[in-house]
């Protein structure tokens, strides 16, 4: 509030400054200006947009009518200046308050040359509808257009000169004390630093376009995008250079000078790198797809995002050097400070990200493995930056941070060469040895040369243990692919061949059974009650 009352004291003290130097007859007849001369402006705009219409479509030439009547907002500005300087003249004005009128009535000049000079540039197209046809193939229209986009410009440039030339008094007085030829100069090298960038950007963007078809050629393309806009931040820094080199600048706008051409040099760089990391992430992405690597997608993810946060970060601390002047040693320490808070703060987050790296280096499973973690069998779906999920056999999706699965013991079921199979083949007390001999050999038979087991490690079969309530066959083969709904299919044809096998050769499969000896107790007398369930009809 205070500051706002302080602004409208200052508005109250310039107007009591005003009233001190002028009678009422002053205000009035400046007032009658204003009011009497915009009056006639706006007729006489008016007046003019209607009658130029009706002269031309009098004698057919309506499209003429375009092209002058745009004259008219030049000339509306212009007649606006001079009402404003009009009205000036019967009053005595402060002499602060009269340079900010001045510069207004300049600035409607300017915006008067500035739309004067861009209708006159709009006549191009009229006349490039009246040149010969043989004239026409000679000048493309990309060439009218770059040609009429660089008269505005110099149109937009004459504007402001003549707005800077005019009001001096607006400006600091440093930019007087240096001499015509200097000011000529860094126009000469700002129009060369323009021309040399369009050349160059067409020249980027037709190389680029001649190597899209071109599969062999993709990094260079990448190369070139990357390289776009750094080139296009260095010209700037070397407009700003070639400033501060050419004028007399003060002590502080030529620091100023000097900071802005270091932060655009080092935003360059660092906009390169950064680009520059897509020719990176293309190579990892072609070596990570051949057969005979080690490595998958996942590595391209760690690496790409890795490297762009390192860019960031050091680009960051180059920034700050080159904007505050500092030593690298203090930005250093001061970030070291900063980065430790950040660590604190988010160490779960580093946690799972170094377990990320310990997961891609040890590599201990891939996308699409088939693990046993955590007492579930389930398939790796996504191993990220911070999480791994898996997806069990019952369909659940589990996550579990990286941090935990680099800690944990897991079982790679892709990995195994083989399926092995340990079974008890067991047969009845009563079977005699002959027959037991028998069912090893039967079993043995069954097993031998079969195309679907391991040759490396052949198939044991062993009267191995008296068990319990049987006499133990010990049958262990190895499957020697890792498909486990096959292996579970030849399983069920052993099974079947070893029961057809014991039948034909009355060998009976053992089950569970009980003796019971019954002892003369007489204090538990033995009672035997026999029942006779019977049945009624209905």
């Amino acid at each position: 509030m205070s500051s706002v009352k302080e602004l409208f004291d200052q508005f109250v003290r310039l107007i009591g400054k005003v009233q001190a130097g002028n009678d009422a007859w002053q205000f009035i007849a400046s007032a009658v200006i204003l009011v009497v001369g915009f009056f006639i402006l706006e007729t006489a705009w008016r007046y003019s947009n209607r009658r130029i219409g009706e002269v031309l479509d009098r004698r057919g030439l309506q499209q003429w009518s375009p092209y002058l009547s745009g004259f008219l907002p030049s000339l509306r500005f212009a007649f606006a200046a001079l009402l404003l300087r009009a009205a000036e003249l019967p009053l005595i004005i402060p002499p602060k308050l009269l340079v900010l009128l001045h510069g207004l009535e300049t600035f409607l000049l300017s915006l008067a040359i500035i739309f004067f000079l861009f209708h006159l540039v709009q006549f191009m197209d009229l006349i490039y509808g009246r040149v010969p046809e043989t004239m026409k193939r000679q000048i493309s229209q990309r060439g009218l257009k770059n040609l009429k986009g660089f008269l505005r410009i110099a149109a937009i440039v004459a504007a402001a000169l003549f707005f800077i030339y005019a009001d001096k008094s607006l400006f600091p007085p440093w930019l007087w004390e240096s001499s015509a030829w200097r000011y000529l100069s860094l126009l000469f090298v700002f129009i060369l630093l323009y021309m040399g960038g369009s050349l160059l950007t067409a020249f980027l963007d037709t190389m680029t376009v001649s190597l899209r078809d071109s599969a062999e050629k993709v990094r260079m393309r990448l190369v070139l995008r990357a390289a776009l806009w750094p080139m296009r931040i260095l010209l700037i820094a070397i407009a700003v250079y070639a400033l501060q080199e050419i004028l007399v600048l003060p002590e502080a706008a030529d620091g100023f000078a000097e900071t802005i051409v270091s932060i655009l040099a080092t935003i360059a760089i660092v906009i390169f790198l950064y680009r520059l990391l897509d020719v990176v992430e293309h190579e990892l992405t072609k070596f990570v797809s051949r057969e005979d690597n080690e490595f998958d997608l996942n590595l391209v993810q760690m690496v790409r995002v890795v490297a762009k946060v390192l860019i960031v970060v050091f680009g960051f601390i180059y920034l700050l050097k080159a904007a505050t002047g500092k030593p690298m040693t203090t930005l250093m320490a001061g970030l070291g400070i900063g980065g430790l808070a950040v660590a604190l703060a988010a160490q779960d987050t580093l946690k799972n990200l170094f377990g990320s790296f310990m997961l891609m280096i040890d590599k201990p499973f891939i996308v699409g493995d088939w693990v046993h973690i955590e007492g579930e069998h389930a398939i790796v779906e996504e191993i990220g930056l911070r999480s791994t999920r898996i997806r069990t056999f019952a369909g659940h999706v589990i996550t579990i941070p990286n941090e935990k699965v680099a800690a944990m013991s897991i079982e790679n079921v892709q990995l195994r060469p083989f399926i092995r199979r340990r079974a008890d083949i067991t047969v009845t007390y009563d079977t005699p040895p002959d027959k037991v001999e028998k069912a090893v050999a039967l079993i043995k038979d069954i097993l031998r040369d079969r195309p679907e087991l391991d040759p490396e490690r052949p198939p044991k079969v062993y009267f191995s243990d008296f068990n319990d309530t049987s006499l133990n066959i010990l049958m262990v083969y190895w499957f020697k692919k890792n498909d486990y709904w096959s292996s579970i299919e030849f399983n069920e044809t052993v099974n079947f061949q070893i029961m057809r096998a014991f039948e034909k050769e009355g060998i009976e499969f053992a089950f569970p059974t009980t003796t019971t000896y019954l002892a003369q107790d007489d204090r538990r007398p033995l009672t035997i009650t026999v029942s006779q369930n019977e049945k009624r009809e209905q």
